[in-house]
């Protein structure tokens, strides 16, 4: 490379006859990550003597070896090529390609790529020239690359991906295109070659053997080939265990970009095996200049021809869809659809023939008079077979309903064996989604809209305002679902529908067959619950219209467990299984937020220790509830597209959610707590529950077992006061002996404190009230293993320093407790 330092270019080139390369063309870190798998599998300890070249940044790199015998034609690396896929790549198309570089081909070892920007550089301890000199570079031979080719489809196909049969090489050479050109054999001498060459596995030990015959008939063929398609597939597929009919199509679907096989290739492969039916081409008159003309003017006039057909193809396929055909679903005709319309279906033939009144048959003209396809049913499926290749995107094989595209759009699943399937997305997108993706046409008027809305929300939310908010950006940036339900509760007539609306109108849309609502009373309903769920298909936002006042604790029970097995963020609630009167249940995509807003906070069971309720008491209370014009303010938003637009681009480009992680249980508000606490049949657990809370909410970190008495004893007769006696359980508790109900009371809050030893008077003849400790409090990080005297002295400074404070955190509880100084009686 020095001596060619002086070179008036850029490039260092080295011959691939001396030291072939693996060129990993890949698109993708994925994708170069498994080549490097492969190599590691193949060359194991040689692996480390592989020399590596990198292009610029990116994920495509080269790896050069030594030939073993670069002087013998057997152990010379002969050039090919393969394409493929991986799970994650778009439908139809091969991104990812390797070259294997030997005899005949050369690749560059130093300079510039051809774009200017990417310099070729070898990878530090990997660089070719010092394996070289030192002798560590790994050897290979033909055989030994063949092997390493074999390793990497295996793990291409191990990872449920997919390689190009037959594709950009079952041989060395450039790709060539013979669809212009004239057959190299008469047509009928061809096919009399073919019908004395066998076709079975022993003939054809290999797909590669028997994919390098098609690939020599496409290039004996040439203009006839596509004519003449069925006659080969029915030579192909004589033997289908050799050959199934799809695999016969998908290969030479392959061959679209041209074959690496040379134009007389079939006939020296005829002569191999003593067919000699294309030797009175040998002895053809010569061409004159005039016939050589006709045949250039021919070449360009195809060349032309193929050009205006791919054009008008891509425009055919920005304006159709086209329905597979498949009988296995009984869908035997091909039907085709406008994307603008796409609720509209036609007969695929009916339209190629002019059957159809549609104004904008224009491009099926143009088509029609290239001269490529034929104005009748051959023409059509031929067609459409070049359609595949020219805009694979435009086919479908049924409907789903998908909030994250718009209505006529092609929605690509994956199936669970890795394979895909196209289905056409007949879901309305909310308009004011469709307005966000604009710029406003009043920032004044969309900056005081965002205004209006977020005072809303935080009226409404009050303490859990951010986290709601987050919750909406995560659903507009993602376009994914949390991990909670929304349960609303508050008084009639404050606002909990008009929360509810504006998240339907943003997200989905007001409308026919837009938004999914549930009704509460199916969902307590043993007959109808079944069919609960019929309509959430393609929701963004899944209202359960009012839950119906004194339903059983069974049923609360019930409707709590139905909901959250489809809120839940993991794989389990992805799918839901939903049943619509007169049809077969299905299996559906589960997009949905599910949200209730209800008068009766025991609507909907909150059970303890719930991590999938967002309880939200509404801060717009009937004492508290604004005007009318504050109310026709936000309905004026919500009721225009273009102003509720506003709000979603607050969402989806201004909120940060840096922090925000939808897996996480949503934060614990003060009304989800006491609905917690209130729901617990054990009175004794309730009033030690609301006593603890009363000691975290004065800031206190060391209490002892006769003050959580007294103090619980006060809530028994606070909850009975403030339920106006509907809730009588009162009752003094001492802990000296702790009954079956206090014991179990005691565990609320075990995991939250930790229980010191007991200890004894100075005396030691009395035994004093058990010490608990807080856990993270600083007090209980300072009296952890002290001794009596330092346990008793930091008690009495924290009663000091934070006394019980008379705002009890939980309504039901509230009411000033009795004072420090009333001990409550002796322990």
């Amino acid at each position: 490379m020095r001596t060619c330092a002086t070179w008036p270019t850029p490039n260092v080139g080295v011959l691939g006859r001396y030291i072939p390369a693996i060129d990993s063309d890949a698109a993708s870190d994925g994708a170069r990550k498994v080549v490097e798998k492969a190599l590691e599998q193949f060359f194991a300890e040689d692996a480390n003597y592989v020399a590596e070249r990198l292009r610029g940044a990116g994920p495509r790199r080269l790896y050069a070896l030594e030939c073993t015998d670069p002087d013998d034609p057997i152990a010379r690396v002969h050039c090919r090529k393969l394409q493929y896929r991986l799970p994650h790549d778009p439908e139809g198309e091969f991104p990812h390609g390797v070259d294997f570089i030997g005899y005949g081909k050369q690749f560059v070892a130093a300079g510039v790529h051809q774009n200017g920007l990417d310099l070729y550089e070898w990878r530090q301890g990997y660089d070719l020239r010092d394996l070289y000199h030192r002798e560590k570079l790994a050897r290979i031979d033909n055989a030994g690359m063949h092997g390493f080719r074999a390793v990497l489809v295996e793990i291409i196909e191990a990872v449920g991906g997919e390689v190009q049969q037959g594709g950009r090489g079952s041989g060395g050479g450039e790709l060539r295109d013979y669809t212009a050109d004239e057959p190299a054999l008469p047509v009928e001498a061809i096919f009399r070659g073919l019908e004395r060459l066998p076709n079975t596995r022993a003939d054809f030990p290999t797909h590669e053997s028997f994919v390098a015959v098609l690939a020599k008939i496409l290039a004996a063929l040439g203009c006839e080939a596509e004519a003449e398609r069925d006659r080969v597939e029915e030579w192909a597929c004589e033997d289908l265990e050799l050959c199934p009919h799809d695999y016969f199509e998908k290969t030479w679907e392959s061959f679209s970009s041209g074959v690496q096989q040379g134009r007389n290739s079939l006939e020296l492969f005829f002569r191999d095996h003593g067919i000699f039916e294309g030797a009175r081409q040998d002895f053809r008159e010569p061409l004159t200049q005039a016939d050589r003309n006709n045949i250039e003017a021919n070449k360009r006039e195809a060349k032309e021809q193929r050009t205006r057909a791919e054009i008008y193809l891509a425009e055919f396929g920005e304006k159709y869809l086209v329905g597979r055909v498949n009988l296995a679903t009984n869908n035997p005709i091909c039907e085709i659809r406008r994307k603008a319309k796409p609720d509209v279906a036609v007969r695929g033939l009916d339209l190629w023939m002019h059957r159809v009144d549609w104004a904008d048959v224009a491009t099926v003209e143009k088509l029609r008079g290239i001269g490529c396809y034929q104005p009748n049913e051959a023409g059509f499926w031929t067609m459409l077979r070049d359609l595949k290749k020219v805009s694979p995107k435009s086919f479908f094989n049924g409907e789903t309903l998908h909030p994250n595209y718009d209505r006529g759009e092609i929605v690509v699943e994956t199936n669970p064996d890795g394979t895909t399937t196209q289905k056409l997305n007949m879901r309305f997108q909310s308009q004011a989604i469709r307005y966000a993706q604009r710029p406003p046409k009043n920032r004044q008027q969309a900056q005081a809209d965002v205004e209006t809305v977020l005072e809303f929300t935080r009226r409404v939310f009050g303490e859990l305002a951010d986290y709601e908010l987050d919750t909406l950006a995560h659903m507009a940036k993602t376009g994914k679902r949390p991990g909670n339900l929304l349960f609303l509760v508050g008084d009639s007539g404050v606002g909990k529908s008009t929360y509810v609306l504006l998240l339907r109108t943003m997200f989905d849309g007001i409308g026919r067959n837009m938004g999914g609502q549930i009704d509460g009373t199916k969902l307590v309903n043993d007959s109808a619950m079944r069919f609960a769920l019929a309509g959430i298909e393609g929701c963004r936002i899944i209202s359960v219209r009012e839950l119906p006042e004194g339903t059983s604790s069974t049923a609360m029970s019930r409707i709590t467990s139905t909901l959250k097995q489809h809120v839940d963020i993991s794989g389990d609630a992805d799918y839901v299984t939903i049943e619509k009167k007169g049809k077969n249940s299905e299996t559906i995509e589960n997009h949905g937020r599910f949200v209730i807003a209800s008068n009766y906070e025991t609507a909907l069971k909150v059970e303890k220790n719930d991590r999938r309720i967002l309880y939200v008491r509404c801060g717009i209370t009937i004492d508290n509830k604004p005007v009318q014009a504050y109310y026709d303010r936000i309905n004026a938003v919500i009721g225009d597209p273009e102003r509720l637009a506003a709000f979603y681009r607050y969402l989806l480009y201004e909120r940060d959610i840096g922090g925000y992680n939808p897996a996480k249980a949503p934060p614990v508000s003060n009304a989800k707590l006491q609905a917690q606490i209130c729901e617990m049949p054990n009175p004794a657990e309730r009033h030690f529950a609301a006593a603890f809370e009363l000691f975290v909410a004065s800031g206190r970190g060391i209490f002892d077992a006769l003050e959580l008495a007294r103090l619980a004893s006060d809530m028994s007769d606070n909850e009975c006061r403030n339920s106006s006696g509907t809730v009588d359980d009162r009752k003094q508790y001492g802990l000296r002996a702790p009954t079956g109900q206090e014991q179990a009371a005691l565990q609320y809050f075990a995991s939250r404190v930790t229980k010191l030893k007991s200890f004894k008077s100075a005396d030691g003849k009395t035994r004093l009230p058990t010490v608990y400790a807080i856990n993270g409090t600083e007090a209980a990080r300072r009296i952890i293993g002290a001794g009596r005297r330092e346990v008793q002295d930091a008690l009495e400074r924290d009663r000091e320093r934070h006394r019980l404070t008379e705002e009890h955190p939980l309504p039901a509880f509230a009411y000033p407790p009795r004072s420090d100084d009333d001990d409550g009686g002796s322990w």
